[in-house]
């Protein structure tokens, strides 16, 4: 063999062994590759923390609260004429400032205490404590045995509430009046009273 035929063959040699050594290196790098995806991806899944979903917010400033609780409705009145029938014995008696006993005379407070205590409920003694003491009705609501508010009938230096009537429907009532008159029928919605109207109220069952 010739010097130049040995050098060929180093040289075709060095080739193979150069071709082999990059077939080794992308055959380790395609394995190396083929457990990344099979065994580190899935791990790092598993082991990457839980975000909770943002939850949608109902009020301002990002807190979540519970909706408002819904408004207490007035409970309708247990027998609505029985108010109505009791106060109904009291007309004609005469009107008297402060007055509480019917054979000396009434106002219109003393007149509504005086019937619903006759049907077993509590109710304190001015115009202003029973409205305070009532759940509010609007006009439209009103059924007869309610009681109907009226405000500023005359000037008083504590109290809003001044007057107070029995609703008997049809936006009449029964009070006792003012001075010189006497426990009657008179319009609600209508007149002086409607000047004056404020508010209805329910009394609250015993």
């Amino acid at each position: 063999m010739t010097h130049v035929q040995q050098l060929v063959i180093g040289m075709l040699l060095d080739d193979a062994a150069a071709g082999i050594a990059r077939w080794m290196a992308a055959l380790v790098s395609l394995v190396v590759l083929a457990l990344f995806v099979a065994v580190i991806i899935p791990i790092a899944v598993i082991a990457a923390p839980k975000v909770a979903p943002v939850r949608a917010t109902t009020q301002q400033g990002g807190v979540d609260r519970p909706p408002p609780p819904a408004a207490i409705e007035p409970q309708p009145p247990p027998s609505s004429s029985r108010p109505v029938d009791v106060a109904l014995r009291f007309l004609g008696v005469r009107y008297v400032f402060g007055g509480t006993d019917p054979a000396s005379g009434l106002d219109c407070s003393g007149l509504v205490q005086l019937v619903f205590r006759q049907l077993g409920v509590a109710l304190p003694r001015t115009a202003q404590m029973q409205y305070d003491a009532t759940a509010r009705l609007k006009q439209d609501e009103l059924q007869p045995g309610d009681l109907v508010f009226f405000a500023r009938t005359y000037a008083d230096p504590r109290d809003w509430i001044t007057h107070v009537g029995i609703y008997i429907g049809g936006g009449q009532q029964i009070n006792a009046p003012t001075e010189g008159q006497v426990v009657s029928i008179q319009p609600v919605f209508s007149g002086f009273w409607g000047a004056h109207f404020a508010a209805g109220g329910r009394v609250p069952h015993p």
